[in-house]
């Protein structure tokens, strides 16, 4: 009977090594990645103003880059996090722009990037220990 155990925890063990790299992504990361993409591009064709244009051209390519690690199977979470790092610089970088340039048009372009960003932010939190250590001593 242990001979048959053995036989089988294998392929299970090697079988779930490999999900546990996109398991400290996950797929809805991968998403919203890839919409954070979609809409600062949009964003970047919709600019009236060329540093809106710029920043959000900037934070399109930042998100593609970090979609690619995510898809990565050589990444790891330390990666992960540098591109996030990346990721969240631009999206500032473009949040202030469009804060100076307050335009309600800009606006209605920069919600859905905002609203791609925090899922991607709160995802982020969720899968680092760290974080939430600090957030849960900050509530208390």
């Amino acid at each position: 009977m242990r001979m048959s155990l053995n036989w089988w925890v294998g392929p299970i063990v090697i079988a779930l090594s490999g999900v546990t790299g996109c398991a400290t992504t996950g797929p809805s990361l991968s998403s919203s990645a890839g919409r954070l993409e979609d809409t600062s591009f949009a964003m970047e064709r919709n600019a009236d103003q060329s540093r809106v244009r710029q920043d959000a051209r900037e934070l399109s390519e930042e998100a593609r880059e970090f979609r690619r690690t995510l898809m990565s199977n050589r990444a790891d979470r330390r990666d992960v996090r540098e591109e996030f790092d990346d990721v969240s610089r631009s999206y500032h970088s473009l949040r202030d722009e469009v804060e100076r340039v307050s335009d309600r048009e800009t606006d209605r372009y920069f919600e859905p990037v905002t609203n791609a960003y925090l899922d991607i932010e709160r995802e982020i939190g969720r899968g680092d220990a760290a974080n939430r250590d600090r957030y849960a001593r900050e509530r208390y």
